[in-house]
């Protein structure tokens, strides 16, 4: 807990919470009147990437009908620019004619610097000044990527941008209504979600769907096991299953190249719809960049949820293997806890 700068960490698992702890340490995860406790609203940065690829999958069979994974399939061939409106006018953006597939796999190949240099001169860091001060909307900034990158065909590229034009695709299937308004009418609404959440927009109303999304702790462990389920809430079936064989199957196009930067060469991972995977697991998870996590286990029926201070991923790839081994600890605990004792108390539902 102390090395991991652990903030709350909720470990549920087939109805029961086995673990809900929240650090008396202040100084994890400070923020002006807020401690750690249940009823904090926490940031989670790229872990709304993740919420993001699972509002477009129910936009898509809200908007087209889509129930089998044939029909999914088949809408998400289609190029951004048929959904995001003046993206092909010149100067036109390269996401005019990306599939959507290749959007949420993060190989849209347009031009994209994460990084930059120590962050200064980013991309993420021009997208930072630009979408999340107001003063740009997402469409907008994207018509600025006009050049795609042949020669990284197929090639993983991690990138904000990606996921921004994810959500600017949900909010067209959407309108009129907005993705927040989308979001908290449909699956917040149905997983009966406790607290009160907020989400960034850019100047125009439309969520950002790289980051910015704040939610308590628990809210977050009932998305993950409704993302466990396959959609299903009870016996409501909100987002159709088929989307969750498409979003969270793993392929052989999914590896990343261990001489990626965004590889983690102490524990490979795979990457699809802004959901990481582990070779040779079969779990899978949102990550954020100061150590967020909704880690759902199929196999076991597991939820993890843990929010992390790691001081925008200072020693980040080291954590994030050691993170991994304790999760994998917690769900052979809650296993071995739930088959030999009776059910601590109420999760998430």
């Amino acid at each position: 807990m102390q090395y991991a700068r652990v903030c709350a960490l909720l470990v549920v698992r087939k109805n029961a919470l086995h673990l809900e702890y929240f650090s008396p340490d202040a100084g994890f995860c400070p923020e002006r009147g807020a401690s750690n406790e249940p009823t904090r609203r926490y940031g989670i940065a790229s872990v709304a990437k993740s919420l993001t690829s699972t509002l477009l999958g129910h936009a898509i069979a809200t908007r087209f009908g889509a129930r089998s994974r044939e029909d999914f399939e088949h809408i998400l061939k289609t190029p951004v620019g048929r959904f995001v409106a003046r993206l092909d006018v010149p100067p036109a953006s390269a996401y005019a004619d990306v599939p959507l597939h290749d959007v949420l796999r993060m190989r849209s190949r347009v031009r994209w610097n994460e990084l930059g240099w120590y962050g200064l001169f980013s991309d993420a860091n021009q997208f930072s000044l630009d979408v999340r001060n107001l003063r740009m909307n997402i469409r907008d900034f994207a018509r600025r990527y006009r050049v795609r990158d042949e020669d990284r065909e197929d090639s993983f590229n991690y990138s904000a941008l990606d996921s921004a034009i994810a959500a600017a695709v949900a909010e067209r299937m959407v309108t009129p209504s907005s993705l927040t308004d989308f979001l908290a009418e449909g699956i917040w609404s149905a997983i009966d979600a406790q607290g009160d959440a907020s989400w960034g927009v850019d100047r125009d109303g439309t969520a950002i769907g790289s980051c910015c999304f704040k939610a308590e702790a628990a809210d977050l462990a009932r998305f993950g096991v409704f993302v466990l389920n396959k959609g299903r809430v009870g016996r409501r079936q909100i987002i159709p299953e088929a989307w969750f064989e498409v979003a969270t199957t793993r392929n052989t196009g999914d590896l990343i190249d261990p001489r990626n930067s965004y590889q983690n060469a102490g524990c490979p991972l795979e990457y699809r719809y802004f959901w990481w995977f582990r070779r040779r697991h079969s779990d899978f998870t949102a990550i954020g960049r100061d150590g967020q996590f909704i880690h759902v286990y199929p196999d076991s029926g597991t939820v993890i949820v843990q929010i992390s201070d790691w001081k925008a991923w200072s020693n980040g790839s080291a954590r994030e293997c050691l993170t991994f081994q304790a999760h994998d600890a917690l769900v052979r605990a809650a296993v071995k806890a739930q088959e030999g004792a009776h059910t601590v108390s109420s999760a998430p539902k």
